[in-house]
């Protein structure tokens, strides 16, 4: 969480700084954090599975063989399904959604980071500090991230192999905000549903062709996405006619109070 929460401080930087997009930044230094990992698994040879008795030459050692007694309790979850390997990690992930839907929608701090996503300008007129609320809200992304990490390898059966690209497990977190409207408690249903297309296909018959869970993946991305164009434009549309018919519309007559008091003042 603590090394997450310090990678998030660079492209928080550059967003606030100099305004380069968050996205790019973050994909370029997702490069430099995994060849900067592999740099260090290789120079601490420990860490490799070779030096536990096992075969892989290229990856380090699952915690089940390395470390027991680290791994996340099951507490019985991992019989509700065959060959799973559940545990409490989807308490605190369902916790952690919680937490941040009270703290974006009930707080101040909150209030300020989703005003300073909707309008930086804005904001700054109101009087917030945008470039400090931009920073710290790439730290909490990065924090969190850093913690879904850990609860991965925690599982007991993660192993992190010297390779030279990108695994897209965390890429999968598009999908999942899009899918929840970048609600918290959203995405608890959102991340549910997409491991579901994605584990399902993995249990499939050997003859299924993989790629078609990706194809589903991102057709739901593309239909999340095109709603809210969609959305946007019937409510720009829509808004003109009602404006419009407001300003069309018969003015009222006054009240008898109204009369009253008005031929009253006249008398007088």
């Amino acid at each position: 969480m603590i090394g997450g929460a310090i990678w998030g401080i660079f492209p928080g930087l550059f967003k606030a700084l100099f305004n380069v997009h968050e996205v790019i930044t973050s994909i370029m230094f997702n490069w430099i954090g995994m060849f900067a990992v592999n740099l260090t698994i290789v120079n601490l040879s420990q860490m490799l599975a070779k030096d536990w008795g096992l075969a892989q030459m290229d990856r380090t050692a699952p915690l089940a063989t390395a470390n027991p007694s680290a791994i996340l309790p099951k507490l019985g979850l991992d019989k509700l399904m065959e060959s799973s390997y559940m545990n409490i990690g989807i308490f605190i992930a369902i916790g952690i959604a919680i937490i941040m839907f009270i703290v974006l929608h009930k707080t101040v701090f909150g209030y300020e980071l989703k005003a300073c996503g909707y309008n930086r300008n804005a904001s700054v007129y109101a009087g917030i500090n945008a470039k400090r609320n931009i920073v710290l809200s790439m730290v909490i992304s990065g924090a969190l991230a850093g913690i879904g990490g850990g609860l991965y390898y925690l599982a007991g059966t993660g192993q992190y192999s010297l390779v030279k690209s990108l695994v897209s497990m965390g890429f999968n977190g598009i999908p999942v905000a899009l899918l929840a409207s970048s609600d918290p408690i959203g995405t608890i249903f959102s991340a549910l549903f997409i491991s579901y297309i994605q584990v399902g296909g993995d249990a499939m018959q050997p003859e299924f062709v993989r790629e078609i869970i990706d194809i589903i993946v991102a057709a739901i991305l593309y239909l999340s996405a095109f709603s809210l164009l969609l959305k946007n434009i019937f409510a720009k549309w829509i808004r003109p006619k009602e404006d419009f018919g407001a300003l069309d519309a018969p003015a009222s007559k006054p009240s008898e109070e109204q009369t009253t008091v008005e031929s009253e003042a006249s008398e007088k």
